[in-house]
């Protein structure tokens, strides 16, 4: 009880006496206003070099050109079709059968790594999950390259949905997630 009365005979007697010295405060001015800074102009817009062979496709002989189109390059042959250089050029769809696929198979629990070659029609146990190929593709020499492959995965109840059915495709390997399985797949080639 004596404590709190001498507490509360400090408090009332005000500040100590190291505390009070009559040196003067530091004020801190405000800060500046936020002001934006002027845009830049805008940069000119590159050239660009013509893309590296193989990537441009060049109409078959076969193909009919369209003839509506007006020529406005006074050198090229009669015609010939021009295109802008702002458009992307467009690559045919265009997809090869194959008769095996080959997947990379990664064990999430174990953390091992395996090739799983199938066979389309066939079928192959990884784990507890039955792995079906019903279709294999690929692009053909000069296109750009990928591979896809026609999954029906089923876990360990044949009765129960399948845990995938769908395409994969190798360069979209993110796309296609084989449910809650402790395996991982992803599409290697289409031969």
């Amino acid at each position: 009880m004596r404590w709190l009365a001498l507490a509360s005979l400090t408090l009332l007697a005000g500040p100590p006496a190291w505390a009070q010295n009559n040196e003067p405060t530091v004020v801190v001015p405000s800060a500046p206003a936020i002001v934006s800074a002027p845009l830049a102009p805008a940069a000119a817009q590159p050239s660009y070099a013509s893309p590296p062979p193989g990537l441009v496709q060049t109409p078959s002989p076969g193909t009919p050109a369209n003839s509506d189109s007006a020529n406005t390059n006074p050198g090229a042959p009669v015609g010939a079709q021009t295109v802008p250089p702002d458009v992307a050029p467009t690559f045919a769809n265009i997809w090869l059968p194959g008769s095996s696929a080959t997947l990379g198979v990664l064990d999430k629990v174990g953390g091992g790594v395996s090739k799983l070659v199938i066979p389309v029609g066939g079928q192959a146990k990884v784990g507890d999950l039955q792995v079906s190929v019903q279709s294999c593709v690929s692009r053909p020499p000069g296109q750009i390259p990928d591979t896809a492959v026609f999954l029906s995965i089923q876990g360990k109840a044949a009765s129960s949905p399948p845990v995938f059915h769908g395409w994969m495709v190798r360069s979209a390997p993110g796309a296609a997630v084989v449910g809650d399985a402790s395996e991982s797949f992803r599409v290697i080639s289409c031969k």
